[in-house]
């Protein structure tokens, strides 16, 4: 049926991708650790700022020894994203203006080369995340720079503007990952990590494509002619370096994590959001709440995960049996998530939560350098983290995950719903 859940703007399309995972995954047992906390690294690790095992017994122990490290090369992958929501999508910031959704929607339908899916306003928060989530993909990186970070030298609501079509976005990808491949064989670099967690050898990677991409601008080569409406090579005002940077920024940023907290940053409404990607759903899935209540409960003796925008709701838990008896976790349940827990995000100041899950023995959470000094919390008997970040600060230091948690199960103040009665 039009319009219902969940919402999808993009169909599904192959693009090359490159893979990425946790710090702590990609340097297991290797001297390169020391890379990521040298003068030039980007954000820290979650072991140095702080992280707390608060919840659950941990399986951080394991994360050297066992997890797979992913390897600097790109590979053909699906890539498609989609989101629920509850609330209101009214607008959004672009080049420092406010747009409003109907504009986000006819600019969407010029930026995606794709019909309007439907004429509610969560179809477009779904557009929204196919430009903000590129995290691993050029093409999609080059797209996003052109649309958000050349400085508002276009008008989104201008008719006229063509926007590049994804092949042609894809060419100009080539050029950046011909860039990186040549940096990865000739530096020795084993892990995408080594390259994002440092601003010397992000500053590299972007000398090397500027290289490469400045003769094909000024010889106006048709590979590149897309870019001419959005980019300029003129050495006093120009924002070709801007552009640059701001796509390699993006390849290695815009994880799911910094994708949700952009789009928030820059959003204007109310929003009870999930969202998951075809390149994350391996591990992680991302809930948001501003304005818009949005609870998440937690069964890990059922190894049952429930959310939703009523308290009530999640209790569904409670009435759920699992089949072929109880879930193993690996987990002494010493401690508090031994019973079922809720967990609600704060709608007032605006709150994003990532649950990641770990895959290939990699259990620490996979999160981008801008977001790394947050803290991590384990539930699920540690089988799952949990990264909070509040959009407002709106939580003090005291007002840990810890606290906030509400126990479901042994609480007297807490029923099970009632079992399904006929309409009367």
């Amino acid at each position: 049926m039009d319009g219902t859940h969940p919402h999808q703007w993009s169909p599904r399309q192959t693009l090359t991708c490159y893979g990425f995972q946790s710090k702590e995954g990609a340097f297991q047992g290797e001297e390169e650790l020391e890379a990521g906390n040298s003068e030039h690294a980007l954000g820290s690790s979650a072991h140095s700022s702080g992280r707390r095992h608060a919840v659950g017994t941990g399986m951080a122990s394991s994360v050297r020894q066992n997890a797979m490290r992913v390897a600097p090369k790109g590979q053909l992958m699906g890539v498609e994203n989609f989101v629920t929501h509850n609330g209101d999508f009214e607008f959004y910031k672009i080049g420092g203006k406010y747009y409003d959704c109907e504009a986000i929607q006819d600019w969407l339908v010029k930026t995606l080369h794709v019909p309007m899916p439907a004429t509610v306003d969560s179809a477009a928060i779904a557009g929204m995340i196919d430009l903000l989530r590129v995290q691993g993909c050029f093409a999609l990186s080059v797209r996003y720079a052109v649309c958000f970070e050349l400085g508002g030298n276009v008008d989104p609501t201008d008719s006229s503007v063509r926007y590049p079509t994804t092949m042609q976005y894809e060419a100009i990808g080539k050029i950046f990952e011909k860039a990186l491949d040549k940096m990865v064989m000739e530096d020795g670099i084993k892990t995408l990590e080594q390259v994002s967690a440092s601003t010397t050898k992000r500053s590299n990677l972007c000398k090397r494509v500027k290289d490469q991409l400045m003769p094909l601008m000024k010889g106006h080569n048709p590979v590149v002619s897309c870019l001419d409406n959005f980019v300029t090579t003129d050495e006093e005002c120009g924002n070709f370096d801007r552009f640059v940077k701001a796509a390699v920024d993006a390849f290695f940023d815009n994880d799911l994590l910094n994708t949700v907290r952009v789009f928030l940053q820059n959003a204007k409404g109310s929003f009870g959001l999930c969202v998951t990607t075809s390149l994350d759903a391996h591990r992680q899935v991302a809930m948001a709440a501003k304005g818009q209540t949005l609870c998440i409960a937690f069964y890990p003796r059922k190894g049952v995960i429930c959310y939703g925008s009523e308290q009530a709701a999640v209790k569904a838990g409670l009435n759920y049996e699992t089949p072929k008896g109880k879930s193993n976790w690996s987990s002494d349940f010493k401690y508090v998530d031994e019973d079922a827990v809720r967990f609600d995000l704060d709608d007032l100041g605006g709150e994003i939560a990532l649950l990641d899950w770990g895959y290939a023995g990699d259990n620490e959470p996979a999160v981008s350098p801008p977001n790394r000094a947050l803290p991590v919390y384990k539930l699920m008997g540690g089988a799952v983290n949990v990264i909070t970040l509040h959009q407002e600060n709106a939580m003090n230091k005291s007002s840990s995950l810890i606290k906030r948690l509400v126990t479901l199960e042994n609480n007297e103040f807490i029923k099970p719903l009632l079992d399904d009665c006929d309409d009367p």
